[in-house]
């Protein structure tokens, strides 16, 4: 049998399994996850994962030293902090491939990969990806007041209506940080804001819906700065 044909075979029968190839510019194959196979594995995953997904438009934030946006594969979000060297083709609306270590929901990443060779076989391509569902939008705006300080993440209103929330967003806390809100489809966030200061994000809440947030500057997460909403159904 050819190389190429053994090749071929092997690449299918990965697809096959649920694990995707695709080749990188060392010639050599890097396979990775997608988000949807994170969330549905009921295995423990090892210390050490590559995802790869669409990057979603509208998600990039600058954070220091790097970048946090949201990978999608049209069915499941993954929020990604990513540290480290940050490539300039990197962009919204393109394939990326993320390895780094799963923390809760956010998956935390020290490497990025962004290709753009003729084999390199992407993540589905916007127009393949299916719409998500309308959210049901009630009359009136849930408005929910939510405060960042170094050890918590607060919400005044934790159960919201389905459809448009306003999330009221401030820093009551001594250093910088930012506020990443994702699940049930959702993805938004702040920027980064200084002891003070404040923002609000507008959104839409789908019923029955578990909204994570978090704080995006690495360190942050794991002393405490975390929480939820819910969505009534």
């Amino acid at each position: 049998m050819k190389v190429g044909v053994k090749l071929l075979v092997a690449s299918a029968a990965l697809v096959a399994g649920g694990v995707v190839a695709y080749r990188a510019l060392d010639d050599g194959l890097v396979y990775y996850r997608t988000p949807q196979e994170l969330a549905a594995s009921s295995q423990a995953l090892p210390g050490r994962l590559r995802v790869g997904g669409l990057v979603v438009e509208g998600s990039v934030l600058a954070v220091p030293g790097g970048v946090a946006f949201t990978l999608t594969d049209g069915v499941s979000d993954l929020r990604v902090v990513h540290t480290g060297a940050v490539s300039p083709v990197f962009a919204a609306g393109q394939g990326a491939i993320v390895e780094g270590r799963l923390d809760g929901r956010v998956f935390r990443s020290d490497r990025l990969m962004v290709k753009h060779s003729n084999e390199y076989r992407p993540p589905p391509a916007a127009a393949t990806i299916a719409p998500a569902a309308a959210p049901i939008a009630p009359a009136a705006v849930s408005r929910t007041r939510v405060g960042l300080t170094e050890w918590a993440i607060s919400a005044r209103d934790p159960l919201l209506r389905p459809g448009p929330v306003s999330l009221e967003v401030t820093n009551a806390g001594a250093t910088a940080h930012d506020l990443i809100v994702t699940g049930g489809g959702v993805s938004a966030h702040t920027p980064v804001l200084a002891p003070g200061q404040s923002a609000t994000l507008r959104l839409r809440a789908p019923r029955g819906a578990l909204l994570t947030l978090v704080c995006g500057l690495g360190g942050h997460e794991p002393l405490g700065m975390r929480g939820t909403l819910r969505v009534a159904t």
